[in-house]
C-alpha cells in the first residue's frame, strides 16, 4: 500500500478519535511508529458503541500491518535508530 494511502487513513482515523473520543493523535507518527499505531488501533478498538472508529481502526491495522508480515515489522521496530559513528563523524567534518 501507499504511503499516501496509509496517510489517509490514519488521517481519518485521527478526526474520528477527536470528534468520538477527544483524543488527539499524531497523524505521522501512526503512520511511522509501529507502538504508537498498536496503542492507538487498541485505543479506539476499546470504545464502546463505536462501530465507525472500530472500521477505520481495522482499516489502519490492515494497512500497516498486513497478515504475515508482523515478525518482520517487530524485528523493524525494535531495532535501534542511532546512527553509525563513522557517519556522523563525516557531517562533523564536513560542517564550516
Amino acid at each position: 500500500m501507499l504511503e499516501s494511502e496509509k496517510l489517509a487513513i490514519a488521517a481519518h482515523l485521527h478526526v474520528l478519535m477527536r470528534r468520538k473520543t477527544g483524543r488527539v493523535t499524531d497523524v505521522e507518527w501512526l503512520v511511522h511508529s509501529n507502538e504508537y499505531a498498536r496503542e492507538i488501533i487498541r485505543l479506539a478498538l476499546a470504545e464502546p458503541e463505536q462501530a465507525e472508529l472500530h472500521d477505520w481502526a481495522r482499516k489502519l491495522r490492515t494497512a500497516l500491518f498486513p497478515p504475515g508480515s508482523e515478525s518482520k515489522s517487530s524485528s523493524r521496530a525494535e531495532a535501534p535508530l542511532a546512527p553509525a559513528k563513522s557517519s556522523s563523524r563525516r557531517f562533523l567534518d564536513s560542517l564550516r
